[in-house]
């Protein structure tokens, strides 16, 4: 940008307006707004006081897809029943081949250059987890399954964090009960890039579904075209998160009280708004309108206007 423009760049601003080159977003500058999210996605796209220039360091080329499992049968894993009204492992058996589905598009995605898959798998009983491995056959990138450490939610939750902080790779954290859309991981993979080019180098949090509390408060949001959907901005998510290995490494103070979740005395110190909900202080957080995957636990955990039963009678076998 010439200096003439800096100049009306600078001016419009006093008048509550921006000046943008052509397909680029143009945010509102805010008016005495109290939800902090908005100030921290709008300063991420404001470039005008201090422009940036996109970092080489940071990877967007490679992904690696963290799925944890757990299995066993001293888990109680039907005490709940799911609304899927299968059993807890059928209903992770379809889940499974979703997201397996889904991380081979992204493999094939001509755009995308490197993925690799672990399945951090907590101690699985022996039938289940050979069982997880067979579905995991239908993998065409590299994989691998890795035993956690220790037993425990929270346990597994530090570890796949505590495994990505020396990388410089995207990664998405997931879990084995997410129903995901064919085009899922490929979606996110492409909107992130959309997004890290429109702000020349800020990094973002996606989560790949709306969560209900999104439909609580109705807090306002930025929605932003993507490719195939919309896109809102958000500052509540669960432990499902797509972002950088930077991003984990740079605000880690956020992700090590993770080993707290399923602490009967700590768990509150664990949960999400003490956690990695604190990250959209920070820098933006997304999610897709519709959503991209749908948590397959109770009907509260459905995103709003997502098909689960195709996906799920899609995935049978």
């Amino acid at each position: 940008m010439n200096e003439i423009l800096r100049i009306f760049k600078r001016t419009f601003k006093l008048f509550g307006y921006d000046l943008k080159k052509a397909g680029k977003f143009t945010l509102l500058p805010l008016q005495n707004q109290p939800d902090i999210h908005l100030k921290t996605v709008y300063n991420a796209f404001d470039q005008a006081k201090s422009p940036r220039k996109a970092t080489s360091s940071s990877n967007l080329d490679k992904l690696l897809v963290i799925i944890r499992t757990c299995l066993r049968s001293n888990r109680n894993i039907d005490k709940r029943p799911r609304f899927t009204g299968a059993s807890t492992q059928e209903t992770i058996y379809r889940c499974l081949r979703s997201t397996i589905r889904s991380i081979n598009e992204a493999y094939q995605d001509k755009n995308n250059r490197q993925l690799e898959v672990i399945i951090l798998d907590d101690h699985s009983d022996e039938a289940y987890l050979l069982k997880i491995k067979e579905l995991c056959q239908k993998l065409q990138c590299p994989w691998r399954v890795q035993t956690t450490r220790q037993t425990g939610q929270g346990n597994s939750l530090l570890e796949q964090f505590e495994l990505t902080k020396s990388l410089n790779t995207l990664c998405y954290f997931c879990e084995d009960d997410y129903l995901h859309e064919p085009s899922a991981i490929a979606e996110m993979w492409n909107f992130y890039r959309q997004m890290y080019d429109q702000t020349s180098g800020a990094h973002l949090v996606i989560h790949p579904q709306e969560c209900e509390f999104l439909y609580q408060t109705h807090y306002p949001s930025y929605i932003m075209a993507g490719e195939r959907r919309h896109w809102r901005t958000m500052n509540h998510a669960t432990h499902v998160l797509f972002t950088h290995s930077h991003v984990v490494k740079s605000y880690w103070h956020y992700f090590e009280n993770t080993k707290y979740v399923g602490d009967l005395k700590k768990r509150q110190l664990g949960s999400e708004s003490k956690t990695t909900n604190l990250l959209f202080k920070h820098i933006p957080g997304f999610c897709p309108i519709p959503a991209v995957a749908g948590h397959a636990q109770f009907e509260l955990t459905l995103p709003p206007c997502f098909d689960w039963q195709k996906i799920w009678e899609d995935n049978e076998t």
